[in-house]
């Protein structure tokens, strides 16, 4: 409207004589006197608008300070774990490093506090269960046994993910520790050798 508002006084002024005298000068803002109230609220509107806008950038910063803080916390517990089982699981600790952001924002979202199969699954789904067979084979007992399993429900490597997973949560639902080992042993390679009798004599052996 203070466009419109501008073009219909600059269309007025076009039937005046328009000098750089105090009398045109004072003609030309004098033009300006019928839309006053007008400009005024647009300026305040813009005022407010621009004032909003600062606040929503500050609240934006404070946010991500917050959410960096806690990322900042989050990390020394990862780290604290890590060094717990790093001697046997090195190599999971370096692929678990470089998804531990993207891991912390999906876990942020959810406030630390999974509650469901559901949200374990998708968390599990797009971060962990890619890098599960990796994590096993490079576990030393892993490699020092030969890879012989003594049942399908053994794991080498899934004490040490669960030892970490289960640190950088703060809340959970009863049942997740047998949900997550069903997921874990779910991205293990279905052909792995499973014989007990073997097993048993690795282990003698080692």
């Amino acid at each position: 409207m203070s466009l419109v508002a501008l073009v219909a006084i600059h269309w007025q002024l076009l039937e005046l004589e328009f000098s750089f005298t105090p009398s045109g000068i004072n003609n030309y803002l004098s033009s300006y006197a019928t839309y006053k109230a007008l400009f005024t609220g647009t300026i305040a509107t813009c005022a407010a608008y621009f004032g909003l806008l600062r606040v929503k950038v500050s609240e934006d910063a404070n946010r991500e300070k917050i959410k960096q803080d806690y990322f900042n916390e989050w990390k020394i517990t990862f780290q604290v774990r890590s060094s717990e089982v790093e001697r046997k699981d090195g190599r999971m600790i370096g692929e678990l490093t470089k998804v531990r952001r993207a891991l912390f924002n999906d876990l942020y979202s959810l406030k630390f506090n999974i509650q469901n199969k559901e949200e374990l699954t998708k968390v599990f789904d797009k971060h962990i269960k890619p890098l599960v067979d990796f994590f096993e084979t490079q576990n030393d007992r892993h490699v020092n046994l030969g890879g012989v399993y003594p049942d399908d429900q053994y794991s080498y490597s899934f004490d040490s993910f669960r030892f970490i997973f289960m640190g950088m949560t703060e809340n959970y639902y009863d049942n997740i520790v047998q949900d997550l080992k069903e997921l874990y042993l779910s991205g293990l390679n279905e052909n792995r050798n499973i014989d007990a009798q073997m097993y048993n004599s690795a282990v003698l052996v080692v």
